[in-house]
């Protein structure tokens, strides 16, 4: 198994031995696909290989990602979106902390030490606030595309592409376009290169009215695996340290729950998710 564009995903002994047991035997048989899905089932014991919700074969895959009856439900969506809800919270998180510091010129202002003629500066000076690419302004939004549809802020471009995040500061004229996907982990570098393609022209177009946009697709593998976009997004928001650290366990926790609640659901014809 060789998963090229996700990072490692690492449990301590207490984390191992506080999991529930079918969440701890759901991680590992996910991740090396064996799993009683419909297929693996026809190899071992000779079973039906159809998906329980249509005509197609049914393999783990199949089951989290691929089938069109589950896409037309939705509940490939609502897990889409238990994971946004985890992102958002992060970002949002760091914007209200971002905007609540003194503004950057008087950040600038307060570094400089006054010394006398004669004596040395001190080495020790105060650490300065960690606020990644974020620090240059103090006026950041956000919008998310979740209980409210998301319309692009029209003050930026006109388009009626709904990313899942949008972040951006009139003051200095920046915006992050953020989105989210969910794939198979096979499929994370492929689904950064759709996303990042698919909002190239958006970009250009709001930097061709003076925007500094920037487009972050960010994944996270349905089996709760990170893409390796989520550090590098996080490390830019200056979200880093421990924080980054439990960041990244909630969306891969968010992520495989929900997987692990749509296979629980295989089955089940109908979808109300609570």
């Amino acid at each position: 198994m060789r998963w090229e564009d996700v990072e490692k995903r690492k449990f301590s002994w207490k984390e191992i031995w506080d999991m529930e047991a079918f969440r701890t035997s759901f991680i590992l048989r996910a991740t090396y696909d064996v799993l009683p899905s419909p297929q693996n089932l026809n190899q071992w014991y000779g079973e039906d290989p159809t998906c329980h919700l249509c005509p197609s074969p049914a393999n783990l895959k199949h089951i989290l990602v691929a089938c069109k009856t589950s896409l037309t439900q939705g509940r490939y969506t609502w897990r889409h979106n238990q994971v946004l809800k985890c992102l958002a919270a992060a970002l949002e998180s760091r914007r209200t902390v971002i905007n609540a510091l003194p503004s950057p010129s008087v950040l600038s202002a307060s570094s400089g030490q006054f010394v006398r003629e004669g004596e040395k500066p001190p080495k020790t000076r105060q650490p300065k606030p960690e606020t990644g690419h974020l620090g240059a302004a103090r006026d950041w939004r956000l919008l998310v595309d979740l209980e409210q549809r998301l319309c692009f802020p029209a003050e930026i471009a006109p388009t009626n592409l709904r990313p899942d995040l949008v972040l951006w500061s009139p003051s200095i004229r920046s915006v992050y376009i953020i989105e989210l996907t969910v794939p198979w982990e096979d499929n994370v570098g492929e689904a950064y290169e759709r996303k990042k393609l698919r909002y190239a022209e958006l970009a250009a177009d709001a930097e061709q009215r003076g925007w500094k946009a920037t487009v972050r697709p960010v994944e996270v593998g349905c089996r709760g695996f990170v893409g390796r976009s989520v550090p590098g997004l996080l490390k830019d928001m200056g979200i880093r340290g421990q924080a980054q650290q439990q960041t990244i366990k909630a969306l891969s926790s968010a992520s495989e729950r929900a997987s692990q609640w749509l296979w629980i659901r295989r089955r089940d014809n109908s979808w109300a998710p609570k």
